[in-house]
């Protein structure tokens, strides 16, 4: 008599249960894009994904399918089955569920070349920092930051002023956000790589021999200007002086009876 494995039979049996879910689960959303569609209501191709894929995750050809959506419920950067192809193999930036239309936003693109990330019109430069001058290290690319110059003619005579105001970090080191990396690149770094305009890298690359800078990091979504002004050593010890106390008495010079 044969035996048979019982751990197969319910290996066979979870397989089973699974694809009937899943068929019943894209027949369920079919039915509900059908029900909430007025008849005769203009739709749209757009990709949507054929499972809940969670953030972090590499999209492969497989996960996406087509679906026609009603026009009205297509978000206006849903990845079409033109354009498709050219977002095989992106990682999530935040989780996708299963029959929603597959978004641009929803995608962080690795791009094969660090040039191809810098937006059109601006540039990438890099300046040095150490450990003080970097937030203890804990800035990462994509974070924004605030340039300021710290210029000392003598130790009297010290003065620091703002540079540059919301400057994207594109990259820490060898680590660029948006850009395949090669393995055994740590999270260690002595200088950030800057996303400008031409006109500001210049000021940025004159400033970096006229003076020390200090890097300060935004809040996240951070864009509202700081407004700060130029300080030299003299006005921080007049803001630091704690003003004199009154004796309480008050004296009349000059007065008539």
């Amino acid at each position: 008599m044969v035996r048979v494995n019982r751990n197969l039979i319910f290996v066979a049996i979870a397989l089973v249960l699974g694809v009937l879910a899943s068929m019943l689960a894209v027949k369920y959303v079919d039915s509900q894009v059908a029900a909430r569609t007025p008849a005769g209501a203009k739709t749209r191709p757009v990709v949507v994904p054929v499972r809940d894929i969670e953030k972090g995750q590499v999209v492969g050809e497989d996960d996406l399918s087509v679906r026609n959506v009603p026009v009205d419920l297509v978000p206006a950067d849903a990845v079409s089955p033109e354009s498709y192809t050219q977002y095989i193999g992106q990682q999530l930036r935040a989780p996708v569920a299963k029959g929603v239309p597959l978004t641009v936003s929803s995608l962080d693109l690795v791009a094969d070349h660090f040039s191809n990330i810098i937006n059109p019109g601006d540039v990438a430069t890099t300046i040095s920092v150490d450990d003080n001058n970097s937030v203890s290290g804990l800035i990462v690319p994509g974070d924004h930051v605030d340039i300021l110059m710290m210029v000392t003619n003598d130790d009297q005579n010290q003065r620091i002023m703002p540079l540059l105001g919301n400057v994207l970090v594109l990259a820490t080191g060898h680590h660029a956000k948006g850009v395949q990396q090669e393995e055994g690149k740590g999270a260690n770094f002595s200088n950030l790589t800057l996303e400008l305009p031409p006109n500001d890298a210049q000021r940025l690359a004159m400033a970096n021999k006229a003076g020390e800078l200090r890097v300060i990091l935004r809040q996240a979504d951070s864009k509202e200007p700081f407004n700060l002004s130029s300080l030299s050593k003299a006005d921080l010890l007049r803001i630091s002086r704690p003003a004199r106390k009154s004796s309480g008495i008050e004296y009349i010079i000059g007065g008539k009876s």
